[in-house]
């Protein structure tokens, strides 16, 4: 049980955090349960390690400046952002703070179990991270042009009115793109799509292991 992973949940409901934490234990995982940002802050220790699962309504702070707080400390546990309402504006928020995922209350338990799960593996770089990655990719080279422009405006938070007098089309075509960009990539929520767009381009900016081949040690400064 020592070497499973560890689940840091902060939550001040107690009745959520409680069953949570059973859920997690039931599971597999060793669960680290606190009511407020400043005792997660408190019993994490030096290079904590594992997941943090924290509410965007906390007592002292914010889910999101707990979040901002663990930065500023150089700590790069992931964490996932949970939240009694949620939309596209708040998961661009949470993804460019550098959350690993954000899910709107009431969820199961698997949509939860998943998250932290792909945060677990987005921080140790696994495979597991690597093949989402490439099942996302391939999504988005389904879509069409104008998709794209649509896709750029969702992945933003910005509302179909916007999208579609930035783009010089019709609400109704937007919303229609939508819905087909939706179901090209497989989700169900703008949440999902926002969250899927972030590692599109976190993908798109990494260098490919040729590239950083050929950038020998040196050389920026040539």
């Amino acid at each position: 049980m020592t070497n499973s992973p560890l689940v840091h949940l902060v939550d001040d409901d107690a009745a959520v955090r409680d069953a949570l934490c059973v859920m997690f234990r039931a599971r597999g995982f060793r669960v680290r349960g606190s009511c407020s940002a400043a005792a997660c802050l408190d019993g994490l220790g030096r290079r904590p390690s594992g997941c943090l699962v924290a509410d965007l309504r906390l007592p002292d702070m914010s889910g999101l400046a707990l979040l901002a707080r663990l930065r500023e400390r150089g700590e790069r546990l992931p964490v996932v952002i949970i939240t009694a309402s949620a939309g596209a504006p708040l998961a661009v928020e949470a993804m460019a703070a550098g959350a690993s995922d954000l899910l709107e209350k009431p969820f199961d338990d698997e949509a939860l179990l998943a998250s932290v799960r792909r945060a677990l593996a987005a921080s140790r770089g696994d495979a597991a991270r690597e093949a989402e990655t490439r099942a996302i990719l391939a999504r988005f080279a389904a879509l069409g042009e104008t998709e794209r422009e649509v896709l750029a405006g969702l992945a933003e938070g910005r509302p179909s009115p916007e999208i579609a007098a930035s783009l010089g089309m019709e609400l109704r075509a937007v919303e229609l793109h939508r819905a087909n960009i939706m179901a090209k990539a497989n989700v169900a929520t703008l949440v999902e799509l926002v969250r899927m767009s972030a590692i599109a381009a976190t993908a798109a900016r990494a260098p490919t292991p040729s590239r950083r081949r050929s950038n020998p040690r040196g050389a920026a400064a040539a």
